[in-house]
C-alpha cells in the first residue's frame, strides 16, 4: 500500500510537470507565432504646430506638402493608395507637393510607389519612429515653414471626403492669408 500511494504521488508529479511545460510551450509559441502589437497609446506621435525635420526637404522651395509615412507591406497603404493618388492629383495643381517615406529599403520603397500608382517623386526611406510616427498609414500636411498642420492616421478607407476637405481648407488658409497680407502691405 505504501508503494501505491508513492507510485501515485510520482504518477501525479509527472502529469502535473507535463502539464506545466505544455502550458509554457504553448506561451512561448504563441508569443512567438503571434507577437502582440505595440501599444499604440504609449507609442510616440507626432503633434500638429511641431516641425518636422527631414533631412534635405526644402520646405520653402516646396512650399505646403503631404508627407505619406507608408510601408510596403502595409495592408491599408495599398487599400488607401487610389485615394492617395487622387489627392494627390487634385492638391499639386494647387502647389502641395508629395513626399513619401517608407521603412523599406529604397529600391523597395521606390517599386512600392510604383505598383500602387501614386505619383510621388520625392521617395524616401527612414525609420518611422525617427519622425515619431507610430504606424502607416499615417499622412502629415506641413506648411512651408515645415510645421505640421494636421495628422491623419490609418487607413483612409471611410473618410475620404473629410480628408480632402481638409486638406483643401488648409491650402485655402495659407492663400487666405497671403491675400490678406498682399492687401494690407499694397494698403500703406
Amino acid at each position: 500500500m505504501r508503494n501505491s500511494v508513492r507510485a501515485n504521488i510520482e504518477l501525479g508529479a509527472q502529469i502535473a510537470i507535463a502539464i506545466a511545460v505544455l502550458v509554457v510551450s504553448g506561451v512561448l509559441v504563441k508569443r512567438l507565432l503571434f507577437p502582440r502589437p505595440p501599444n499604440a497609446a504609449n507609442m510616440p506621435r507626432i503633434s500638429v504646430g511641431e516641425r518636422l525635420n527631414v533631412s534635405g526637404a526644402d520646405w520653402k522651395q516646396n512650399g505646403k506638402s503631404l508627407v505619406f509615412f507608408l510601408n510596403k507591406d502595409c495592408h491599408y497603404c495599398t487599400t488607401s493608395a487610389p485615394f492617395y493618388r487622387q489627392l494627390i492629383e487634385e492638391v499639386r495643381n494647387r502647389n502641395v507637393k508629395a513626399l513619401a517615406i517608407l521603412p523599406n529599403p529604397i529600391e523597395e520603397a521606390k517599386a512600392y510607389v510604383r505598383s500602387v500608382d501614386l505619383p510621388i517623386e520625392d521617395i524616401r526611406s527612414g525609420l518611422l519612429s525617427s519622425y515619431n510616427i507610430s504606424g502607416t498609414p499615417t499622412v502629415v500636411f506641413v506648411n512651408s515653414e515645415g510645421i505640421v498642420r494636421r495628422v491623419w492616421f490609418g487607413a483612409a478607407t471611410g473618410h475620404e471626403m473629410e480628408m480632402r476637405e481638409q486638406v483643401l481648407a488648409l491650402i485655402d488658409e495659407g492663400s487666405s492669408a497671403e491675400i490678406q497680407l498682399k492687401q494690407q502691405v499694397g494698403r500703406r
